[in-house]
Formats: structure tokens, C-alpha cells, sequence
């Protein structure tokens, strides 16, 4: 889990932004004539919705280096018994056309899923290949494509962890995600069985300024994470040769889900928190510094000898080292399932850690494993899903689909 850059705080903005509000609105009304007809409000309908569209075709595929919409579903699939190539084939195929045609608002690929009247909101679906679903086609697995470890602290509810086929579904538009899921769900059926899903969802700050937002600790989640393009190659995101043929252009991600001990989370003081993530959480800003931007100095010392940054703080331990290859692309969201998950009445909520590397084996994995061993907030998560795949490529057009270097 990683903290990310941060926009006005909502503790600010209600305090704030709404009482300015109340009082404009209420300035209106003082001091000046209501009209004697009210002016007609413009009319509205689906045909004037203008969505937002991200583009479909390149090397890469979408929802990767993309802006991050506010609402997120992941999906996981097991690959059925007796299951072939071609049979494989056929639903990325269909899948192609399904993501081509919601990307751009085309819901006609299956009136009775996708909601007519809402818009893409900057939709993206990423597809991508579990080891297990390789073994069991016979396909020998790219060498960064390993078993995802168990890491010292995880809770795993095997049920919604791992899969042999995943796919990741974005849209600023809650209604028009959800019929992308029933959809993408309907077409895979012929092969696929579905083995879990994750929602989650970001604050509007976070999707409509450039600023990142805050989880549901309250931690700023993006600061310091790393910049890619989708018009970009290799690097710490996209994989480049040497590699199988197949996987040039595409990528690794790895997902884990942390429920966050909110209860235990806020009745700790403010230094306690500020200490476990080693920054100041009213700002941002890391310990020692006084804005969120301000350069992580993990040599900086107190007047007693000790780090200004603790030795188990997030950031410190988070922090790529450099010449290691540790660098990776966050993607994340916060989760709320709506359940008590404890006697004392935590709701399950928390994070869905989502990165994107070109190699997990030297970035994520020694990464977490820091985390999992010595994080001071290990006191205050427990991971219970984890999973890695092998993004594909992305779709060069449109008689390309998803995996045809593979299966085709």
C-alpha cells in the first residue's frame, strides 16, 4: 500500500466549500426580485450526454498509464476444464468487441446489459493472463509470471484471490460499469467461470483535478508515483524484449486487497499516524517537511540522534531503491463491502492496491515483502486477496483482438 498525491481535503472543503456555498445561495435570494416566471430549464436527455472517451487502439492496452476514472471493478475467471485455445480465442474476441464498442458509448453490443442513457466516463477494460490458466493450455509461462508469495501477515480468503483470466473495468459512470460487468461476464461464459470481483472507487477530487485524493485513512494516496505513457516503451511499466513475443508491449499487475483496522486506526493519535506513514496527514507533507511535494529525506536526523523519518515508516520502506528496478505504476482504490467485519463493529473497507510493472519479480514482490515484515502499518491492515497476471498487449486495430500473438 502506497500513499498518493493530495487535493483539498474534504475535511476543509465541508467546512468550507459548503458554508460558502450556503451562504452565496442565500445571498441570491436576499435583496433582489424574484422574476415573475422562472426561467425553463434546459432540457436534458441521453442524446445530450457528450462522454468522455479514451482511445481503444495502440501497443498498449487501456487503464494503465490512462487518467484513473473514479470507479473500478476487477474481475477474476477460472478457466474451465477441457477448455482450448481456440474456445480461449473466441471470448477475447468477443471481449475486443465489447471493449472497442463502450469505449466510445456504442452500448448496442448488448442492449439488455449496458444501460442506455449513461455515458463511457473515460471507460477502459485490461485484459490479462494468470499463471494457472497458462498451465492448464499447456503454454509455457513468461519467466516474471510467478506465483504470487504469501507474504508474512496475509489473511488470504482464497476464494477471491489468484485466477487464470482477469479484467479490469473503469468508468467516472457507476451505472454504465455495471453493465459492462454483466456483459464482459455474459461473453465469457462459453469458457470462463467467474471466481471473484473487487469494486472500488475513488473521491470526485481525485477524477476532476489534477491533485491526488485520500484513502480511507486518510493518507493521500499517489504522491511520488511515477509518470508513463501509453506512447512509451520497456521501462519500469511495459515489457520490451527480451521476453515471449507475445507479452511485447504489455505488462504485469498485481492486486491485493488490504482491510484497513479503521477503528483501531482512529483511536490513535494524530503522531502515531503521522509516524506509521512518515508524513503529516493534514498536508501531506513527509515529517520534516512542510508541502506535499517537498523531497523524502531518509537521512535527515532529530536533535536526539533518530530518524525525522522512522525506520518503520511506510513511505521509508515503500521508497524504490535506486538502481534496483523497484519502480512501479499504482493504480489504486478505496473499498467499502458494507459488512462488520470485527466485534467492536469495523465495517470491511479499505484498499484495492493495484500496481503495474514490467517486472514484479524485482519491483512489487521486494517491495511488499519490506512491508509485509517491518511497515508500522502492518498494525492497522490485513490483506485478505492477492493475485498477479500478464496484461496482454494492447489491440493494434481493428482486425487485431486481445492475445491473437498467442492464441491466434
Amino acid at each position: 500500500m502506497n500513499t498518493e498525491p493530495r487535493r483539498a481535503t474534504r475535511r476543509g472543503f465541508l467546512a468550507g466549500g459548503v458554508a460558502a456555498f450556503g451562504a452565496a445561495a442565500g445571498g441570491v435570494l436576499i435583496g433582489r426580485e424574484l422574476p415573475d416566471k422562472a426561467p425553463e430549464a434546459p432540457e436534458t436527455s441521453a442524446k445530450q450526454l457528450r462522454p468522455t472517451t479514451v482511445p481503444f487502439y495502440g501497443p498498449h492496452q487501456p487503464g494503465i498509464a490512462d487518467p484513473t476514472p473514479t470507479h473500478a471493478a476487477f474481475l477474476a475467471f477460472d478457466v474451465q476444464v477441457g477448455t482450448t485455445r481456440a474456445a480461449l480465442a473466441s471470448v477475447m474476441q468477443a471481449w475486443t468487441a465489447i471493449s472497442a464498442a463502450l469505449a466510445t458509448g456504442q452500448t448496442d453490443v448488448d442492449t439488455s446489459m449496458v444501460s442506455r442513457g449513461s455515458g463511457p466516463g473515460m471507460f477502459t477494460m485490461t485484459v490479462g493472463l494468470g499463471g494457472s490458466a497458462l498451465d492448464q493450455l499447456g503454454i509455457t509461462r513468461p519467466a516474471p509470471l510467478v506465483d504470487m508469495p504469501v507474504f508474512p501477515g496475509d489473511r488470504l480468503d482464497q476464494a477471491s484471490s489468484h485466477g487464470g483470466v482477469f479484467v479490469q473495468l473503469c468508468s467516472d459512470d457507476a451505472v454504465y460499469l455495471g453493465g459492462a460487468v454483466r456483459t464482459v461476464r455474459k461473453a465469457a461464459a462459453p469458457a470462463l467461470t467467474p471466481k471473484w470481483q473487487l469494486n472500488g472507487f475513488r473521491g470526485v477530487e481525485a477524477a476532476t483535478t489534477t491533485s491526488n485524493g485520500r484513502n480511507l485513512m486518510g493518507q493521500i494516496d499517489g504522491t511520488n508515483n511515477i509518470a508513463v505513457s501509453r506512447a512509451s516503451a520497456g521501462g519500469a511499466v511495459w515489457v520490451d524484449s527480451p521476453s515471449p513475443s507475445w507479452m511485447t508491449g504489455g505488462s504485469y499487475v498485481a492486486i491485493r486487497r488490504f482491510r484497513m483496522l479503521l477503528n483501531s486506526w482512529e483511536q490513535v493519535g494524530d503522531g502515531v499516524r503521522d509516524r506509521a506513514v512518515g508524513r503529516h496527514l493534514e498536508t501531506g507533507a513527509p515529517l520534516g517537511g512542510r508541502q506535499e511535494f517537498d523531497p523524502v529525506d531518509l537521512d535527515a536526523v532529530a536533535d536526539d540522534g533518530t530518524p525525522v523519518i522512522p525506520v518503520d515508516a511506510h513511505i521509508r520502506l515503500a521508497a524504490p531503491r535506486r538502481g534496483m528496478g523497484e519502480e512501479m505504476l499504482r493504480r489504486s482504490y478505496s473499498y467499502a463491502g458494507g459488512q462488520i467485519a470485527t466485534p467492536d463493529g469495523d465495517e470491511d473497507a479499505g484498499l484495492v492496491f493495484v500496481s503495474y510493472q514490467s517486472d514484479p519479480r524485482s519491483s512489487f514482490i521486494p517491495v511488499q515483502q519490506r512491508l509485509a515484515e517491518s511497515d508500522a502499518l502492518t498494525r492497522f491492515t490485513v490483506p485478505t486477496s492477492s493475485a498477479l497476471f500478464a496484461i496482454l498487449p494492447g489491440v493494434s486495430s481493428s482486425g487485431d483482438w486481445y492475445g491473437r500473438a498467442l492464441l491466434g
